[in-house]
């Protein structure tokens, strides 16, 4: 140890750092004004709900209830309740099975009591879950393992032997499938209550039974250990239970920055801790917290009927389209212009390349969007830095221009805190960052300036605009796109003040311009864009805030709604424009009305430097209130790319980087380039002290209606060398990447030193292109699902397809043709569709204000084999929530049981399907308008399989080769094209495809062409089956009996052959016992062999054992007495007849002659023969042993499955039983084959070999189907199994079954 003494700490801990507020001037607004900290307003919070027992979310600093309330916007908390129960003993039968003793001490004056249940998984988030499933899986295993070390381990006896193989199967089947929550709901006489089985005990009569949150704050532990809590709500008069939980942290954190209050820390509060907050849960449980349509559109709902000041979202998603969609329309027709809430968002975290914002933050005209800075506070508090850097826009922070032109981020706020964390983590604080995290930091802002103006200038609800154009007008220039600057709140708060009375301060300009589409600004991106002058016609109008008293049924008079026309009529502005830069031309200026007004801007790029990005604004100004700062701003953003030369390489050249540092560069992609290949090299030639730094490599293109995801790259690089060998730390480094490119379609590469880290690098940049493509297509780009889209589409009823490539962009080397098809599509068709109103009070749509309109479309598929991987797909609504025309796409999938196995809403990935069986999919699809619906009702659902093995195509030069290599040469001589070259494939289309697809079927893979170039993707048409016989009539040679034979003697023979096909088919559909005797008396008299006379007694076999497939115990499977000795005879006479052939079967497993073949088919035969005679005679063994006689509908333990009578004849019948299984078990290829079980079960009973019973129910279990044809059979084999439990006395594995039957298999499919 250094003899030095320590150096103490030169200052206290930087906690004004933790949940930044001094950059934005909020603390200094709040010391300043602490009155004005939020309290009288309401701060809704759309995310994944709040956990009710975070820190600092108790109480307002006034000393209100902080939250308002919890509301689980998604449904995913939903419980169907029964139809009222009565109980004078106050018990009653819970929908797990349990016994529920009800509090004597409840009110419920009608006496009337509500049952639903729910499993405690569908409530929690995933780390939770995790914690309870490994306790609780631990814990049974360890309960299972010590009742397996309690067994003979004994070989040599078969029920020893079966006991220690079941108990290991069990484990190995073994799934926590979760508790079942009883809830108990009634109405106390004044509000509905509601108790849940959080013990899974059914012991509720000292239980406190919770009301709805709002009314009276009760708040529910749903796991004691984890520290989960939960709410209640109540809809549809009682009938629907809501358990609202937290599907993740996010919520509770994003609540924390908003609003959180803690009297003792002052330093951990929330930006506006007077603040109450709304907690609107959007996040599904059962789709992985993703936001849905339905929870969207009930949180608007929520937030008019709450009154919400203002309205945080921290989430979003990329979209197609920006500012448009049902859900987009609502939020700024209603809750912004017509309720006044102001609406903020987070901008995403998809940068830092161009045009990267979500929805809704960064599209939407009137959501705030707002992106994530860092400041010197946030490093010296939250990331432990020995090196601050400058103040910076987070690196990853998304950015614009939006696609059609707008600004995309309107303001920045400090991007990460310290702060509020859910109970269950843990951890009483927690950092994070994202936008996210700016979102609420502006939030709470925005919270602190409606407080203010509540308190001191008071009136009606403040117009969001005006709020807007003071944080806008007023944020610190931070050198970023189009101006957005950093919000500073006591800046905005006098600026409100200054122009209180300018009522032109309560409207927003629309921004329109007629180009190729309808834009909100002016973005030329693509190579012809910036090659000319450009003339653009642009459209400004003022939006004026409404009022919900405006509405006709509540504006009878129309006195509100003139006080708004006047506003309008007596609007007028004299507006001045000033552009930005020299190389953009508008009129000095122009009248606005309440309408608006139009001007063209004349925009000259031609001369701007090529590669770079231009931004500038045209600024509107009041002629009246020049001060004020611009009233509008048209966004002008150019990207004028490089072109690229005949080398097809673009060298950026070597490029410095600082900490935040990014150099971004437009490049044309040529038409014809498949990919781009980009290449970082860095000599590393500086001092050993200089740090690593991580370097952001964001390639973008952006395509028509598309996400910005559709075609980009992004990639973290590291620079510089973490350790130092002996040659020090300048050894050069070459970092290369490919992505897929759109030819004829600008690129971004952007590179960004990311803004902690601390030093200096030099990046030398090289762009390089190559393609292959089909003359007729420009490439096969990445859809939205990630998946290729097709540029080649082959009909396989061809027989072979030519494609012609070439190569537009370089020469291309080492050309060599591959086609791979690994997957199907297959179109379901809808066997019900029906549409109907929604009739819950939350389904309300809020542009309408009536019931929204569900289309249910259901289909069935049937799955072949265990765990099938499938994706669904509807294109028309699915992959979209922001954008889309319809309110809500969700489709569940339940197996035979109507178990649902996935619900997938919104978004479409792949799945796998557990068994094989019949599945239902329910599809809904809401919208305002039944009208729109109707042109869905026979929309296919695309269902697409993973093939079990991959087709290979294969590929020819010429089409001679593709079927003779007799002729013409199949080999392309040097694999190498020029440019402009051009090359003909021929694809052999004659490959038998897999018997797993259907004629019909789409088949899609990829093309691979070299080892520079994208995949392409490519789609065959599953051609129709052929019928033609492998040997023609011509060709098949008569045997020399037919030679010999007239034709008539021919023709009487034929006759007679298709006569007794005939009169064989008829033994199965004679009733009377005494004709189907004589019928096959008739047959085996007539016979002329002994395999005919097989063939006649098979089928008599058949007839009398009419359900040898059906489980011995069952109705279905009941034989008589006298049917049964009939049988016994019948399978003896059978058997004796084909033992001797079927025994032969061996001898020709590897038969190779057609003579050799020929005797294999019969011996098979005969073997298939000897099976069914076995198996009957098991059967009717079973049945005259009275092992059959007992009914599986009883479910006490003390039913039984056999009864074994002690009598003479019984004992003869059951030593006849064990020789007959002894002999099927040396014919059957597996003993656990299910006509094996079948057969062979009830004795394993009878002989009180109850574990070799319960193994054998267990395989059968494992290996049935799932269908509605076998679900007899399969209730049956599950109660057998259960009782085989019980007489083994293995409760822990009898309970459990019991404990997961309702799961397994409910009595109704679960709603959406």
């Amino acid at each position: 140890m250094d003899s030095a003494a320590r150096t103490t700490p030169r200052t206290e801990f930087p906690t004004h750092g933790l949940l930044p507020r001094a950059d934005t001037q909020a603390a200094e607004f709040v010391r300043k004004y602490p009155k004005y900290d939020g309290r009288g307003t309401v701060a809704a919070v759309l995310d994944t709900g709040i956990d009710p027992g975070a820190k600092g979310l108790q109480v307002t600093s006034d000393g209100k209830r902080k939250m308002l309330d919890f509301i689980d916007c998604t449904g995913a908390g939903d419980v169907a309740l029964s139809d009222a129960k009565t109980s004078p003993n106050l018990e009653l039968r819970g929908g797990s099975g349990r016994l529920l003793r009800l509090n004597p001490e409840w009110e419920n004056p009608t006496g009337n009591w509500y049952l639903g249940m729910k499993l405690l998984y569908d409530l929690l988030p995933g780390d939770v879950r995790a914690n309870v499933k490994r306790d609780r899986t631990e814990q049974f295993e360890r309960k299972a393992q010590q009742l397996a070390d309690m067994e003979d381990s004994d070989k040599d006896d078969p029920e020893a032997k079966a006991r220690v193989e079941s108990l290991k199967k069990l484990s190995e089947m073994y799934k926590d499938e979760g508790p079942i929550l009883d809830c108990v709901v009634f109405h106390d006489g004044t509000q509905w209550r509601a108790a849940i089985d959080v013990d899974e005990s059914g012991e509720l009569s000292h239980a406190a039974a919770l009301g709805a949150y709002k009314s009276t704050g009760d708040v529910g532990l749903l796991c004691r250990k984890q520290l989960f809590y939960y709410t209640l709500n109540f809809y549809d008069q009682g009938r629907t239970l809501s358990i609202v939980t937290c599907a993740g942290t996010h919520a509770t954190h994003v609540a924390g920055i908003l609003a959180a209050y803690h009297p003792d820390e002052p330093e951990n509060s929330g930006v506006a801790p007077g603040a109450q907050v709304l907690s609107l849960m959007i996040g599904d449980h059962r789709v992985g917290s993703m936001e849905t349509g339905v929870g969207l559109t009930r949180a608007v709902n929520a937030i008019v009927e709450y009154g919400a000041d203002v309205a945080n979202m921290s989430y979003g998603e990329p979209s197609a389209t920006s500012n448009r969609g049902q859900w987009i329309q609502a939020v700024s027709r209603e809750v912004v212009q017509r309720h006044r809430c102001v609406f903020v968002s987070s901008a995403g975290n998809e940068g830092p390349a161009l045009s990267t914002v979500g929805s809704p933050g960064g599209t939407t005209d009137d959501v705030i969007g707002v992106g994530a800075y860092v400041c010197l506070e946030q490093m010296q508090a939250e990331y432990g830095m020995y090196k601050e850097v400058n103040d910076a826009v987070f690196t990853w922070s998304s950015r614009g221009p939006t696609p059609d032109g707008d600004s995309g981020v309107n303001i920045y706020a400090p991007g990460s805190a310290i702060t509020s964390f859910p109970a269950y983590t843990r951890e009483r604080l927690h950092l994070a960052n994202g936008t996210s995290m700016s979102s609420p930091n502006l939030c709470g802002i925005v919270a602190l300036l409606i407080s203010a103006w509540k308190q001191e200038i008071g009136g009606e609800r403040i117009s969001p605009f005006r709020v807007r154009n003071a944080i806008e007008r007023t944020g610190k220039a931070i050198g970023e796109l189009h101006g957005a600057g950093l919000v500073q709140t006591d800046d905005a708060w006098q600026f409100m003040k200054k122009y209180v009375k300018r009522t032109f301060e309560d409207v927003r300009y629309t921004i329109s311009i007629d180009d190729t589409s309808i834009a909100r600004g002016i973005y030329l991106r693509e190579p012809e864009e910036s090659a000319n002058v450009r003339f653009f016609k642009i459209m400004a109008a003022p939006v004026f805030p409404t009022s919900p008293e405006a509405q006709a049924e509540k504006d009878p008079q129309g006195e509100h709604g003139q006080q708004e026309n006047k506003l309008k009529f007596d609007f007028e502005q004299r507006v001045l424009l000033v552009p930005s830069v020299s190389w953009v031309q508008v009129p000095n200026a122009i009248y606005v009305s309440s309408i608006g007004n139009t001007f063209t801007a004349r925009v000259d790029p031609t001369q701007l430097e090529a590669g770079r990005l231009h931004t500038a604004t045209i600024d509107a100004y009041d002629s009246d209130c020049v001060d004020r700062g611009p009233i509008f701003s048209v966004p002008i953003t150019v990207t004028k790319p490089l072109k690229v030369d005949d080398s097809a390489t673009v060298e950026l050249g070597t490029i410095r980087f600082r900490p935040a540092d990014i150099a971004r560069h437009f490049i044309g992609v040529p038409v014809g380039a498949t990919r781009a290949e980009i290449t970082m090299e860095a000599d590393n030639s500086v001092s050993q002290a200089v740090a690593p730094s991580i370097i952001y490599l964001h390639c973008l293109q952006l395509a028509p209606e598309s996400r910005f995801r559709k075609h980009w790259l992004l990639q973290r690089v590291s620079i510089g060398h973490k350790t130092f060998g002996s040659g020090g730390s300048t050894t050069p480094q070459r970092h290369r990447s490919m992505m897929p490119v759109t030819g004829g379609v600008t690129l971004e590469v952007c590179l960004a030193q990311f803004w902690n880290q601390v030093d200096m690098h030099d990046v030398k940049v090289t762009v390089k292109f190559n393609g292959l493509v089909p003359v007729s297509s420009g490439g096969g780009a990445f859809a939205d699902s990630g998946m290729l889209e097709p540029a080649l589409v082959l009909n396989g009823n061809h027989l072979v397809a030519r494609a012609e490539i070439t190569s537009l962009v370089r020469p291309e080397y080492s050309i060599k043709p591959s086609a791979t098809l690994d997957r199907f599509q297959r179109p379901l068709r809808p066997n019900k569709a029906t549409i109907f109103p929604l009739t819950s009070e939350r389904d309300t749509h809020l542009l309408t204000g009536t019931a929204i309109q569900c289309l249910e479309l259901e289909y069935k598929l049937e799955i072949s084999k265990d765990k099938t991987s499938v994706r669904f797909f509807m294109p028309a609504v699915d992959t979209q929530i922001y954008e889309s025309w319809a309110d809500n796409f969700a489709f569940s999938v339940f197996d035979a049981n109507k178990r649902r196995v996935a619900t997938q809403i919104n978004y479409t990935s792949l799945l796998s399907l557990p068994r094989q069986g019949e599945y239902l999919i329910r599809a809904h699809i809401r919208h305002r308008s039944a009208k729109d619906l109707e042109a869905l009702k026979d929309a296919p659902l695309l269902v697409e399989f993973t093939l079990a093995s991959s087709i290979t195509l294969p590929i020819e030069y010429s089409l001679a080769s593709v079927f003779t290599d007799t002729v013409g040469s199949s080999t392309y001589r040097g694999g190498f094209l020029p440019k402009g070259g051009r090359a003909a494939l021929f694809f052999n289309l004659c490959k038998k495809v897999p018997s797993e697809v259907a004629p019909g079927d789409i088949l899609r893979g990829s093309l691979t062409l070299n080892n520079v170039t994208a995949k392409l993707g490519i789609e065959m048409i599953v051609p129709a089956k052929t019928k033609v016989a492998n040997e023609t009539a011509a060709e098949k040679p008569l045997a020399q009996e037919d030679q010999d034979e007239s034709p008539a003697a021919r023709e009487q023979r034929e006759l007679e052959k298709e006569l007794r096909r005939v009169r064989l088919s008829w033994v199965s559909k004679v009733k009377e016992d005494s004709v189907r005797d004589a019928l096959v008396s008739e047959l085996t008299s007539s016979s002329s062999d002994d395999e005919q006379r097989a063939e006649a007694l098979a089928a008599h076999l058949k007839a009398l054992d009419d359900a040898p497939s059906s489980l011995p115990w069952t109705e279905a499977a009941h034989l008589a007495d006298d049917r049964a000795q009939r049988i016994l005879e019948v399978a003896s006479e059978l058997s004796e007849l084909v033992r001797p052939l079927a025994l032969t079967a061996r001898l020709y497993e590897s038969a190779e002659s057609d003579e050799e073949k020929r005797e294999r088919k019969r011996a098979e035969q005969a073997r298939s023969h000897m099976r069914a005679a076995l198996q009957s005679r098991c059967r009717a063994l079973a049945a005259l042993t009275s092992l059959t006689s007992c009914s599986t509908t009883a479910s006490e333990d003390s039913a039984e499955f056999v009864h074994v009578d002690s009598s003479t004849d019984v004992t003869a019948y059951l030593r006849d039983y064990e020789k007959a299984a002894a002999e099927m078990r040396q014919w059957t290829d597996s003993t656990t084959s299910a006509a094996y079980l079948i057969a062979t079960l009830p004795l394993f009973i009878a002989k009180h070999q109850y574990a070799r019973a319960l193994k054998g129910s267990l395989d059968w279990l494992e290996k049935a189907p799932l269908q509605a044809s076998n679900a007899t059979e399969r209730k049956s084999m599950a109660e057998l199994r259960d009782q085989m439990l019980g007489k083994l006395q293995w409760s822990i594995w009898l309970n459990h079954f019991h404990a997961i039957a309702p799961i397994v298999s409910p009595n109704a499919y679960e709603k959406l």
